[in-house]
Parts: C-alpha cells; sequence; structure tokens
C-alpha cells in the first residue's frame, strides 16, 4: 500500500510539472487580442461653422420682377430666369461672417412697349450669423445686406422697331437664410434664399438718364453652390 501511495504521488507531481510548463508557455505567447475600437472613437463629424476666408460659387434661379409706379407707363415685368454668381467671405468666429457677393440671371421681358433679354444683376455686402440648430456638419444661417441692383438689356422698341441700352437701378437691403453642410474641412455645399427689397429709381437709356417715381419691388433669388476655404483652419 505504500508503494501504491509513492506512486500515486509520483505521478500527481508528474501531471502537475506539465501543467505548469503548459501555462508557462502560454503566458510567453504574443497576444493576439486587438483593441476594443468603439462606433464612437470612428466618427469624425467635420464642423460647418467655419472661421477665416472663403470663396464661394452658386447658381441662381430668379423669378420675375415687378416694377409700376407714376412714370412707369403701365407695368414693367420680366419672368423668370437662371444665373450665376460669386461671393467671397471671411468668418470672425463660430457664429459670425461678413461677406461681399455679385450675382446675375438672365430674364425674358414680352411686353407691349419693349421685348428682349434682361439681366437682373445684385452687388451686395452684408453679415451671415450661424443658428444653434442642427449638427456641426449642417448648420443653418440667416443673413442680411445692403447694396445695388440693376435691371438692363438691348431692347427694341415696341413702337417703331429701335433698339438701345436700358438700364434701371436702385439700392437694396437683403435678407436672407439657408443651410451650410461641410463635406470636408475646406468645401461644402450651401444652399438658400434672398429677398432684395428697394425700389429701380434710377433710369438711363435711349441717350438720357434720370430719376424715376416708382413703387418699391421684391427680387427673389433662389440659391445653391459650394464654398471653399483655403487651408485647414480649425474652427475659433
Amino acid at each position: 500500500m505504500h508503494r501504491r501511495t509513492r506512486g500515486a504521488v509520483r505521478r500527481g507531481s508528474v501531471a502537475l510539472a506539465a501543467l505548469a510548463i503548459a501555462a508557462t508557455a502560454q503566458a510567453q505567447r504574443p497576444s493576439t487580442r486587438r483593441p476594443v475600437t468603439t462606433r464612437r472613437s470612428q466618427i469624425t463629424v467635420v464642423d460647418a461653422r467655419w472661421t477665416g476666408f472663403m470663396v464661394g460659387v452658386q447658381t441662381i434661379a430668379a423669378p420675375g420682377v415687378t416694377v409700376t409706379g407714376n412714370d412707369i407707363d403701365g407695368t414693367f415685368k420680366t419672368g423668370f430666369g437662371p444665373g450665376g454668381g460669386l461671393t467671397v467671405g471671411y468668418g470672425f468666429n463660430r457664429t459670425f461672417s461678413a461677406f461681399a457677393s455679385l450675382d446675375l440671371a438672365k430674364q425674358g421681358a414680352d411686353m407691349e412697349l419693349f421685348q428682349g433679354s434682361f439681366g437682373l444683376s445684385h452687388l451686395e455686402a452684408g453679415f451671415k450669423a450661424n443658428l444653434p440648430y442642427g449638427n456641426a456638419a449642417t448648420v443653418p444661417y440667416v443673413s442680411a445686406s445692403i447694396g445695388r441692383r440693376g435691371l438692363g438689356a438691348r431692347v427694341i422698341a415696341g413702337d417703331d422697331g429701335s433698339q438701345f441700352d436700358l438700364k434701371m437701378s436702385g439700392g437694396m437691403f437683403g435678407l436672407g437664410g439657408g443651410i451650410q453642410h461641410a463635406l470636408s474641412a475646406t468645401l461644402a455645399l450651401d444652399g438658400g434664399l434672398e429677398l432684395g427689397f428697394g425700389r429701380f429709381s434710377h433710369v438711363s437709356g435711349d441717350g438720357e438718364s434720370g430719376d424715376m417715381d416708382t413703387n418699391g419691388s421684391t427680387t427673389v433669388r433662389f440659391k445653391f453652390g459650394m464654398i471653399w476655404r483655403p487651408g485647414s483652419r480649425r474652427p475659433g
């Protein structure tokens, strides 16, 4: 019996030694466990509240303009037309920026007195404020501006068929709103609506120019385009 006990102890010692060797080898193996990556760490949101210098190009869709007044014989009216524009701006911080823009839309006119294609132009400067809605990449905004707008064309007079350059112009103030969506740190989509208020109070054409007594007219422009920001400066 004593011999069987010593045999059992010997077998147990061998088994413990084998387990110890296996455990040591397992501990020395390089770890293949990969670091846990959460979904949140994989998502990078581009901030559209830009600062610094930026340049934008837009396509324009402008409904027709109606001009009336004591110095207008009947109603001067143009039709819906497309166009394009250019904007330069500078963001002071994540909320406020300044801009200057120029755009031109081609609009047809078919009236008893004049026939032709008129160019509707807006030259303005103003400020834009980002609103605290949406997310960092998609930012709604409002804008306000002052400037000058004009309607001009090479027209054909309906009474005798003569041709001459006709232009009406006047000061304006504008209100607008839209949404800017950042595609990257330097490129964004921009779309919105702008309204212009004022009077086309000055006219020049057929060798004459002067002021007119006209009523207020509203111009409407739908804009969609791209904004480019040089460099990769982070929002301040």
